[in-house]
């Protein structure tokens, strides 16, 4: 079984495992026989099988969107990453016809929300939030937005995360998935446990408590930091923390938690680095003070608009 799985096995061994394959045709309930060893290896070698069947019905050059996937039931190839139980699968589509039944949850753009999985996993959204999984066991999950998960464990059984073309995937650990702008980045940090991160086949990293992984959609590629997780679920607590960010970036936040839009009138304004800490009960005027601040910067609200302008001096 292993020569077979491994693809060493001689043609006559693979006759062989293939004709046992098939006994199973005419034998329905043979394998309530197999023990849970023999079961395990009955697993590899059907969805080996299905991973073939697979590849040999796709033309050689076509690319494969990943917007529906399995991890398990749709032929993907498991592949031990670290051990504590971390995996990283090879991955293939699931037409729309077939997917599996999924359920969708979100929130507003001024709630947070707490959801209990069906798996046992619990999930927190950020404003303006969304997943879909599936209603079965909730393993797999689609995220749109910002999301904190603490996934429960099952033996043997890895919990998927899809945010935009990155994919998460854990056995029970704790970590925030940061995916508003899936086109430009998508930023996992784990709390605790260990977490494994992909997209496609070279932009690969694997995270233990207190790491980061920001995926660079544009350049395809991963990178990595020590940080606090706990600054990064903050959120959950209505607390905003920014350590050494960007300004614009501290604006798309308070864009989310706020509702406004926030404009700069020079680069050097947008791209000065800060370091802050807010309850959510805090005005936004009272943010954007203290942030200007800093620096000497100004800010106005736009006449009649949800819009503030922050500027050096007098506004252009």
């Amino acid at each position: 079984m292993n020569k077979y799985l491994e693809g060493a096995a001689s043609a006559a061994e693979i006759r062989e495992v293939d004709d046992w394959y098939r006994s199973f045709d005419d034998h329905a309930g043979l394998t309530q026989q197999l023990s849970a060893e023999q079961l395990a290896g009955l697993e590899q070698l059907l969805f080996l099988r299905i991973s073939r069947e697979i590849e040999k019905a796709e033309p050689p050059a076509r690319v494969i969107g990943t917007s529906f996937r399995y991890w398990w039931a749709a032929a993907s190839v498991a592949v031990l990453l670290a051990a504590g139980g971390v995996y990283f699968a090879r991955t293939r589509a699931v037409p729309p016809d077939v997917a599996m039944v999924t359920l969708t949850e979100q929130t507003s753009r001024s709630s947070i929300k707490k959801i209990a999985l069906p798996d046992g996993t619990t999930v927190w959204l950020n404003f303006g939030s969304k997943i879909k999984y599936a209603a079965k066991e909730g393993r797999e999950v689609w995220l749109e937005g910002e999301g904190y998960f603490e996934v429960a464990p099952r033996q043997g059984k890895t919990f998927l995360v899809h945010a935009g073309t990155l994919d998460v995937n854990v056995l029970g650990t704790s970590f925030n998935i940061d995916a508003y702008t899936p086109g430009e980045t998508v930023t996992v940090t784990v709390a605790s446990g260990k977490v494994a991160v992909g997209s496609g086949e070279s932009a690969r990293a694997t995270l233990a408590a207190n790491q980061q992984a920001v995926y660079l959609a544009a350049a395809g590629k991963i990178e990595t930091n020590n940080i606090s997780a706990a600054d990064f679920s903050a959120w959950r607590q209505g607390q905003l923390v920014f350590k050494k960010a960007m300004f614009s970036t501290i604006a798309q936040k308070l864009e989310r938690r706020y509702n406004v839009r926030i404009r700069f009138s020079g680069e050097h304004i947008a791209h000065a680095l800060l370091t802050a800490r807010f309850d959510g009960n805090v005005p936004l005027k009272d943010v954007l003070e203290m942030l200007c601040d800093i620096y000497g910067f100004n800010y106005r609200q736009e006449p009649g608009k949800n819009e503030y302008l922050v500027y050096d001096g007098q506004p252009k």
